[in-house]
């Protein structure tokens, strides 16, 4: 039986925001340890755990090939609209091997602001990429669907859902 996957060093990430919480985890897609945020104004410690435990750390593979293509469509945008100076095989990179450019250091994880009975969580894995390290990169999740793989813009929960999104 597989143990349950539990956050390490949970705590409030602001003193004056009693809701505002973070811990730390295994990210399995980029096998890394990465800051997990969340508020527990849209979701209890335990469904945290379980949506990294169920959902993020096992991503159908249809998912996982949507933020490779994503990430190389970006890619191949934006190294064919300058001329920066970009890592040896970057070009060539596609599927899996796009990993080896990107990094992730924090997942903010949400409710739908619009639905509170909507139980899909969202996320928005934040970090970098070898193609775009000025602007930093994240990735758009609902559910274990991929919405949009980007420059980070940080527009959070709003990124995920629209108005059109609660009480359909």
């Amino acid at each position: 039986m597989t143990e349950r996957f539990h956050l390490e060093r949970v705590g409030l990430e602001d003193p004056l925001d009693e809701n505002s919480m973070s811990g730390f985890g295994l990210l399995d897609l980029f096998q890394c340890h990465v800051e997990y945020h969340f508020s527990t104004e849209d979701m209890s410690l335990e469904e945290t755990e379980l949506y990294i435990q169920d959902v993020l750390n096992h991503l159908p593979d249809e998912t996982i090939n949507e933020i490779y293509k994503k990430a190389c469509e970006w890619r191949t945008v934006k190294m064919s609209s300058d001329t920066a100076d970009y890592p040896s095989g970057l070009a060539e990179a596609y599927g899996r091997g796009i990993l080896a450019f990107m990094s992730v250091g924090e997942v903010d994880l949400y409710r739908n602001p619009y639905d509170r009975n909507d139980n899909t969580f969202g996320a928005t894995l934040s970090g970098g990429t070898e193609w775009d390290s000025e602007n930093g990169m994240e990735i758009v999740i609902r559910g274990s669907k991929v919405l949009e793989v980007r420059e980070y813009l940080g527009y959070g929960k709003f990124a995920i859902w629209n108005e059109t999104d609660g009480n359909e």
